[in-house]
């Protein structure tokens, strides 16, 4: 192994460039940090309309006036699998005050989708698929990167949630389900 002996004068540059480029590299996290926090308010949700597994147009702007559970899902995603039976309690607890869960699909064909669910004792009229590549339109307006995610908005249409479904618990959905439209 080569060894470089630096002289006084350079050692100190050298000392001197590392805590620059460290210092430099904190005040960049830092203020990534701050722009990251800057809250402009809730986020309007895209709008989209897909076919249900029945075959019927269903649009987001249909649920209006409701608290709606959007969650992205497929039967082959484990943790998706393993959420839905609690996404679809927490919908159940709240449909009186006017909760919808809407289940946005991402199985290959329809029948996959169908039969799964089919099988496993849920509803297919709140299932919406169209396509693989209609579904993946969905997911590309909301921004996320894979299913396994789930939005809460509110009656007037705002994201008051948005996370992995398994953290989406009545505390968080309660306010908006108490909340009038404006």
């Amino acid at each position: 192994m080569l060894k470089y002996k630096l002289s006084a004068g350079m050692g100190r540059i050298v000392r001197g460039l590392v805590i620059g480029i460290l210092a430099a590299a904190a005040i960049m996290m830092v203020g990534t940090a701050l722009v990251a926090e800057e809250d402009d308010g809730p986020e309007l949700a895209p709008q989209f309309t897909l076919r249900n597994l029945n075959g019927v147009e269903i649009s987001l702007a249909d649920y209006l006036g409701s608290v709606v559970i959007l969650d992205f899902w497929a039967s082959w995603c484990q943790p998706c699998t393993r959420c839905l039976p609690e996404i679809h309690a927490l919908q159940e607890a709240y449909a009186d005050r006017g909760a919808v869960l809407l289940l946005l699909c991402f199985d290959k064909t329809d029948d996959d989708a169908r039969d799964y669910l089919l099988e496993h004792g849920y509803a297919t009229e709140n299932v919406l698929w169209g396509s693989l590549a209609a579904a993946r339109e969905v997911k590309d307006l909301f921004g996320i990167d894979a299913v396994t995610h789930t939005f809460v908005i509110d009656r007037d249409g705002y994201i008051r949630y948005s996370g992995h479904p398994e953290k989406l618990t009545a505390e968080v959905i309660e306010p908006w389900l108490m909340a009038e439209t404006s």
